[in-house]
């Protein structure tokens, strides 16, 4: 996860810790940790933006949905993507990433 943190850094200058997995699923959903300086749904667009840059590629949220899977809070994204070829051919589709936000909900923390 310390090369997704980077790209998120550096790319959007945004500072969370991050942690988990790669985001393709409940169980191996990307833990934002609240660190009291940005909302968890920054987080999430930061996150999505990098990696929509660094795979040089649009997207754009179509549902959000907040789930409970074994006692964690999940956000489950629905992304649209599209990225052209070299040959011009625009390629579309739909993709899920995960983001547990458990930490934003706990008792005593700033939520949004």
């Amino acid at each position: 996860m310390a090369d997704l943190k980077g790209l998120v850094k550096s790319m959007a200058g945004v500072q969370s810790e991050l942690s988990g997995g790669q985001g393709h699923s409940y169980d191996a959903a990307i833990i934002i940790q609240n660190n009291g300086v940005e909302s968890y749904m920054s987080v999430e667009r930061a996150v999505l933006w990098s990696l929509g840059s660094y795979k040089n590629m649009c997207w754009e949220v179509i549902d959000q949905e907040t789930h409970q899977h074994n006692g964690r809070k999940i956000d489950v994204l629905t992304i649209e993507k599209r990225k052209m070829d070299d040959q011009g051919i625009v390629s579309t589709g739909t993709q899920q990433v995960f983001f547990d936000i458990t930490e934003f909900h706990a008792e005593g923390s700033l939520s949004v």
